[in-house]
Order: C-alpha cells, then sequence, then structure tokens
C-alpha cells in the first residue's frame, strides 16, 4: 500500500512539474520562395535608410529615434517588462527579512496592568520590550506555477523588446515617408510656378496675337483656363509641403509648425533621392527579422507558459518558513542566550474545494493561447502579404520610372529641335513656350515617378524588417 501512494504522488508530481509541456514553434502557412520579391539572402539591418545616401534623412531619423513619442513608450514597456521577469524570477528564491524592534513603554495606572504596580513587588510601569531577528520564506515550485510565470515573464520581456524595434523600425519607415512627401511637394511646387510663368507668357503672347488678328479669341480663353487651373493646384503643392513638415516634426518628438533646422539642405530642385532594390532572403527569413512577428511569437510563448501555471494551481502548494533572533523584557539580555529565539514551520496550502475556479482558470488559459496562436497566424499572413504586395508595388513604380524617363527624354529633344527652329525663324515664340511647358509636364511626371519608387523601397524595407 505504501508503494502505492507512492507512486501515486510521483505520477501526480510529475504531471504537475510537465504543465502545459515543453513550447514547439508552431507550423505556419509560410511559402518555400517569394514569387515577386528579390530571393537574395539577407541579414537583418537596422540603418537601411543609409541605402539613400542623404544626410538630411539621415539626421531627422536619428532626431526621431531619439525623441520619438512611441519609441519612448516602447522603452518604458520595455523596462517594465524586465522589472516584472526580474520579480517572477525571484519569487522562485529563498527570501528573507529582519524583523527588529526595540519599545519602551509607561503603563498608565489605570490600566489593568498599572492597579497592579502597588501590590505586585518588582512590577514597574515602565515595561521594555526587544526583538530582533532575521525571518527565510521559500515556496517550494513542486508543481511549476512559479517557474510557468517566470517563463511566461521572460517571453513578455522578449516580447517588449521586440515591441520595441518595430517602434524603431515604424518610426524610421514614418519619417522617411514624410520626408520624401515633403521633398516631392517642394520640387513639384517649383515646377509648377516655372509652369505658371510659361503658361502666363503663353497668354500674354495669344493675346497679342488676338489684337494682331494672327489668333482666335477662344485660343487666349484656353491659355487663361490653363493659367488658372495651375494656380488652382498651387495651394494644394503649398499646403502638402506644410503637412509633410509638421508630420516630422511630430514624429521626431517637436510641436507642429515649428521651426526644423533638420531640413535645412537640398534645393527645391535637387533630384528624388533613390536606392538599389533591397534583398528579400526566404519567407522563413521574416520570423526572425520582423520585429511585430518576433512580438507576436514572444505573447505566443508567454501564453503557453500560463497555462502551466494554471495547471500547477490543481496541486498542493508547499513552503518553508523559519526564525531566528532575539526576544526580551529587558534589553540588558537582549542578544544573549535566555533571550534566543529559533522557529521552523512548514506551509501546505491547497485549492482542494476550487476545483471549478481552477477548471475556468485553466479553460481561460487555452483560449489565450489559442487566441495568440490566431494573432500569430495572422500577423504572418500579413506580413508576407506585405513583402509580395511592397515588391509588386516597386516592380510597377520602376516600370512607370522607365516610360517617364523616355517621355522626359522625348519632350526634352522636342524642346531642343523648337528652340533651333525658332532661331531659325521657323516657328514662333508661342510654339517655343508651348513646348517649355509640355517639357515641365514631362519633368512633373518624372518626379512623381521617382517619388513613387523611392517610397516603394521604404515600404519593402518596413515589410521586411529593416
Amino acid at each position: 500500500m505504501t508503494a502505492r501512494r507512492l507512486a501515486l504522488l510521483a505520477t501526480l508530481w510529475l504531471t504537475a512539474c510537465a504543465g502545459a509541456g515543453p513550447y514547439h514553434a508552431p507550423d505556419l502557412p509560410l511559402a518555400p520562395a517569394w514569387d515577386a520579391a528579390n530571393a537574395d539572402p539577407r541579414a537583418a539591418r537596422t540603418d537601411w535608410w543609409h541605402d539613400f545616401g542623404d544626410p538630411q534623412l539621415d539626421r531627422l531619423i536619428a532626431a526621431g529615434l531619439a525623441d520619438n513619442a512611441d519609441i519612448a513608450g516602447a522603452l518604458a514597456r520595455l523596462d517594465q517588462a524586465r522589472a516584472a521577469a526580474g520579480a517572477a524570477h525571484a519569487a522562485r528564491l529563498p527570501s528573507g527579512e529582519t524583523q527588529d524592534t526595540v519599545a519602551r513603554q509607561r503603563q498608565s495606572i489605570d490600566s489593568g496592568l498599572g492597579r497592579l504596580v502597588p501590590y505586585v513587588p518588582g512590577l514597574s510601569r515602565v515595561q521594555n520590550q526587544g526583538d530582533l531577528g532575521v525571518s527565510v520564506n521559500w515556496d517550494i515550485d513542486f508543481a511549476g506555477g512559479l517557474a510557468g510565470q517566470a517563463h511566461a515573464a521572460q517571453a513578455d520581456a522578449e516580447g517588449a523588446h521586440a515591441g520595441l524595434a518595430a517602434a524603431q523600425l515604424a518610426t524610421a519607415a514614418a519619417i522617411a515617408d514624410a520626408w520624401l512627401a515633403w521633398r516631392h511637394a517642394r520640387a513639384d511646387r517649383a515646377l509648377l510656378l516655372h509652369q505658371r510663368e510659361l503658361t502666363d507668357q503663353q497668354v500674354s503672347l495669344v493675346d497679342a496675337r488676338v489684337v494682331r488678328g494672327d489668333a482666335a479669341r477662344h485660343d487666349g480663353d484656353e491659355a487663361a483656363a490653363t493659367l488658372a487651373a495651375i494656380d488652382a493646384v498651387l495651394p494644394d503643392a503649398d499646403s502638402a509641403i506644410v503637412i509633410a513638415r509638421n508630420r516630422i516634426a511630430i514624429l521626431i518628438g517637436r510641436p507642429a509648425g515649428t521651426d526644423l533646422p533638420e531640413l535645412d539642405g537640398p534645393p527645391d530642385t535637387a533630384p528624388m533621392p533613390t536606392a538599389d532594390e533591397p534583398a528579400a532572403g526566404t519567407p522563413a527569413d521574416l520570423l526572425r527579422q520582423r520585429p511585430d512577428l518576433v512580438l507576436a511569437e514572444a505573447r505566443l510563448r508567454a501564453s503557453h507558459a500560463r497555462i502551466g501555471s494554471a495547471l500547477a494551481e490543481y496541486w498542493p502548494k508547499f513552503s518553508l518558513s523559519g526564525l531566528f533572533g532575539f526576544s526580551s523584557n529587558n534589553l540588558a539580555l537582549l542578544g544573549g542566550n535566555s533571550a534566543n529565539v529559533i522557529t521552523g514551520a512548514a506551509g501546505l496550502r491547497w485549492r482542494l474545494f476550487d476545483f471549478g475556479r481552477i477548471d475556468a482558470e485553466v479553460a481561460g488559459a487555452r483560449g489565450a493561447e489559442r487566441e495568440a496562436l490566431a494573432a500569430y497566424r495572422g500577423a504572418v499572413l500579413s506580413a508576407g502579404g506585405e513583402v509580395e504586395n511592397g515588391f509588386v508595388t516597386l516592380a510597377a513604380a520602376r516600370r512607370r520610372l522607365a516610360a517617364r524617363m523616355a517621355a522626359d527624354a522625348t519632350a526634352e529633344h522636342l524642346l531642343a529641335q523648337a528652340r533651333a527652329r525658332q532661331r531659325a525663324g521657323d516657328i514662333s515664340q508661342f510654339e517655343l513656350v508651348v513646348a517649355e511647358t509640355r517639357r515641365i509636364d514631362a519633368a512633373r511626371g518624372l518626379l512623381a515617378a521617382r517619388a513613387d519608387v523611392a517610397s516603394a523601397l521604404v515600404a519593402c524595407h518596413r515589410a521586411l524588417g529593416g
């Protein structure tokens, strides 16, 4: 009978220690290779924006990484998670504290003890009490509940670290997007102003031809309508510059509308920056390189560990405690052998009649794990889609850029011909202005195409995790 009881107790103990079992990474819906992305091997990077080779962008992102509010919040969450992990690990170790008290009390003669003073020889109204000691307590983690909490807290800390990396990636990408929008808006506004100047000349030339009878009135009306259309677009260009500038200010931790010395530098006509296409590696690389996926997987590991902690509530909890110290009414004897106090105790706590609530706690923990698994799978699917879509968008933007470059080269060639013909007297100044206006239209299209390529590159880096 004794052997059977021991075997039963051993089985219960091993089952409790096993908890939810070891964590195994789930099977994820990953394709073996990318369809549209560059499959060259890649390593995770945290400074991908340097590929654009622009010191102004480098300064802005450095300022954002230092002062962005989202990053500051992520840092605070990381500090909290690390502190919680430290506390959870410390809970598995013995704890000790000192308990020291020295008191002196004068009794009232109207109190029960004070009334005895006249009748009891040697009894004084003044009472002393001294207690010095060290107590130790240890919750023995037979069932693994504390271990489960420690593992969950450690996973939370690792997830918080990934959350910080995710905030840094999102901030850098947002600053790059806003900066590209600001550069595009400024350059486009400069082209619009030049186009307006040429269109104004065109209106004047048409008016002169109408006066001479060389052109119809509707020709002048058409030129005036073009000028009005440009005037209608210019406010949008002005507001786009301000909006992008304010967005940059907020991202780097400054109020909207403040001066940004970091934006001093290239003129409005500076070319849009570009970079090489990033290598995408394999879909499996995303699991290690995208911080949001690392965070989602850490949450899954934490939820799995909490199942083990919940299962441990089925089993008894044991604790050991002890006290060594001195206690005496005579302070002169405090610390002597006669005042010595030694106490030892063993404790048992078992939620024996609370299994219904424990069942609910375990079910809740298992549900949280299923939720975390679904979130992880969804994040992986979304991340893969972002990579594929990002490279599809980049490829389309590059094709548009090639077409715009060809159109711009053609417009430049036609403008050169028009200038030569105007100098030879074959065409009028009006026709030359028309050719110059068409050249600006082509330049604006080329500018927009370059901005689209740069934005697509940022999106690819964001999708790849750096």
